[in-house]
């Protein structure tokens, strides 16, 4: 990312953030555009009476991120144990002029250093790093939390152990049966083996509460590929074989993430859109043609 980008990025990054701020009073009153980016920021001059009230600061106020300057290392050092003790995930930055014993001290208990001369596009992409691995942590740790309350609500963990297998031979079968409609291989025995993995698959999602719903779609497009007849095929309907393509993908690709990958997405938007696809589908293969009658099984 160009330097002159990472403005952009912390403006969206620090826009609900706030900001703690310790200076010496030399540098960083000269950078209150970066620190007017955060919602709110709060600066201190650091010295031996910040330093130790530390835990009124975040006691008093919401605290986001940390940012520290200062010539004297042993007071950053002292200020950045005190900021831990009281908030071991605290995102700090600090500043510093050199490299020496305490200041490698410092670069293991902080996020990201800014050495001196820096220009403010070093600043803001520093800042920026930092807080977006705050960010990254919390969605994952997010993420990793809303799958197990999902698994705890459900119950569905033993129904995906017990018919994982099963799905991941259902999904090396149907992609094959893919790969022979994409290649043009349009018949009633090809429709027919389609089906017969369709509906496989519907009774496997038929064994769960949160998935049946599901089943009976899967079952019905089953019926329809089996008494699909050939003979409405023309220049129009070719069409509707690729909708049966990228919804037999969309299968393909559901049935992994849920089962085997364990992403787990909506299974109640899943069946609106693929009924919706299918509905689509049948109007293309049909040309439109007797649709009330043909669409009878949805």
């Amino acid at each position: 990312m160009l330097g002159h980008n990472y403005k952009n990025f912390l403006s969206l990054l620090a826009k609900a953030c706030h900001l703690l701020v310790y200076d010496d009073g030399k540098i960083l009153k000269n950078y209150k555009d970066i620190l007017n980016t955060f919602a709110l920021y709060r600066y201190n001059n650091i010295n031996d009476v910040s330093v130790s009230h530390v835990s009124n600061m975040f006691i008093s106020q919401k605290v986001d991120m940390v940012l520290i300057y200062s010539t004297d290392y042993q007071k950053v050092l002292e200020l950045c144990e005190e900021i831990l003790l009281h908030d071991k995930n605290m995102v700090i930055t600090v500043i510093l002029e050199e490299h020496n014993d305490i200041s490698l001290k410092i670069a293991n208990l902080v996020d990201t250093i800014v050495y001196t001369p820096f220009s403010i596009e070093i600043l803001n992409k520093k800042i920026s790093i930092a807080l977006s691995a705050k960010f990254m942590i919390y969605e994952m740790t997010h993420t990793i939390n809303t799958h197990k309350k999902f698994l705890d609500d459900t119950g569905i963990e033993p129904f995906l152990n017990e018919y994982q297998e099963a799905i991941k031979i259902l999904f090396e079968t149907l992609s094959s049966l893919i790969e022979r409609l994409k290649s043009g291989e349009l018949s009633h025995e090809l429709f027919c083996e389609i089906a017969d993995e369709i509906e496989l698959i519907g009774t496997i999602f038929n064994y769960h509460h949160y998935t049946a719903r599901v089943s009976l779609i899967f079952n019905q497009m089953a019926g329809f590929l089996r008494m699909y007849s050939f003979d409405d095929i023309d220049i129009v309907t070719l069409e509707g074989f690729d909708y049966l393509v990228e919804i037999l993908q969309d299968i393909c690709n559901y049935i992994n993430d849920f089962f085997i990958k364990r992403i787990f997405s909506d299974v109640y938007v899943f069946e609106h859109s693929l009924l919706d696809s299918i509905n689509f589908m049948i109007n293309r293969l049909n040309n439109n043609k007797d649709i009330e009658s043909k669409l009878e099984y949805f």
